[in-house]
């Protein structure tokens, strides 16, 4: 072997900024991959509490092309931050089932996110009824849609474990009937990412983990202008729960998020309201599915 310099077998300055600006300057990760010292502590929180207060924090556009959703003179919205015409609605349902406590829901407007659901009780095992609460939820987004001018249908994602399986069915069934025009997503957190870019610093293990990820580079502050992409208009309990879980990794290199067993063994409540808000802004699936070409297909 030719005569080269250590550096050769180094990581690049590319691949350091990335991993700094994905995990963070405090992270164990980068003090013990970038800086070559032994972190102190266990693994960080997904989403550090200072990105959630900054989203929080947003200010409100205002001007051309901004309205205040109280102002669409609309049944029920009586939200007072602004949203732009045109922008996509949708809606996130973390149904309880598979450890959770709570049945909520989460709508996002654009690039604004606000509480519209939670409640808990033996009401929630009744598939018929959380699935009549999210068709109402369904409607008022599609009425918010329309006053706005968006373009494109209202997209709702709901956990499918446990009980949700057959919400899902009951909502694709009422769409097909004519009682909403709403695309219904189901999400199988459980299941493996449908996308994995072997390039990126964090690979999510399984779609929970995809979705934690999503947000978290959404939630992230732009070095340029230290905000994130996101306005949060959602309640205390939601925020906390986002800032909850820990960043994991497995042996083979991908990017887990603490699992809710593991949150409730040291204490901590199921994120059912976190994951509704996620799944608001998780797309598992393109919004216009590409056609296929062929001789069959038409």
């Amino acid at each position: 072997m030719e005569r080269h310099s250590l550096a050769h077998h180094m990581p690049d300055q590319d691949w350091v900024d990335r991993t700094i600006r994905s995990y963070g300057e405090d992270h164990p990760y980068v003090i013990a991959k970038v800086y070559a010292r032994f972190p102190k502590g266990g693994g960080d929180v997904v989403i550090p509490p200072s990105w959630v207060e900054s989203a929080m924090a947003f200010e409100d556009p205002v001007g051309d092309g901004w309205r205040r959703i109280c102002d669409l003179d609309l049944e029920g919205e009586t939200a007072t931050h602004t949203v732009r015409d045109g922008a996509w609605v949708r809606l996130g349902v973390d149904v309880a089932a598979d450890g959770g406590d709570e049945f909520t829901g989460y709508r996002a407007v654009g690039d604004a996110l606000e509480f519209r659901h939670a409640s808990a009780g033996a009401a929630n095992d009744n598939q018929v009824s959380v699935a009549e609460k999210a068709l109402e939820e369904i409607r008022a987004a599609q009425r918010l849609a329309d006053a706005l001018g968006s373009p494109h249908p209202v997209r709702v994602k709901i956990d499918q474990n446990g009980i949700g399986h057959g919400v899902v069915s009951m909502l694709e069934r009422w769409a097909e009937t004519g009682q909403h025009g709403a695309q219904i997503v189901g999400v199988m957190v459980s299941e493996s990412p449908s996308q994995d870019d072997r390039g990126a610093v964090m690979r999510p293990w399984r779609k929970r983990d995809e979705m934690w990820l999503a947000i978290r580079s959404l939630l992230q502050p732009d070095p340029s202008s230290g905000r994130g992409r996101l306005r949060l208009h959602v309640d205390k309990k939601a925020t906390a729960q986002l800032s909850t879980p820990k960043l994991l990794s497995t042996t083979s290199g991908y990017t887990q998020v603490e699992s809710k067993r593991a949150m409730k063994a040291r204490g901590m409540k199921s994120p059912d309201r976190a994951e509704a808000l996620l799944l608001a802004l998780y797309e598992p699936e393109p919004l216009h599915k590409p056609r296929r070409r062929g001789l069959l297909n038409y």
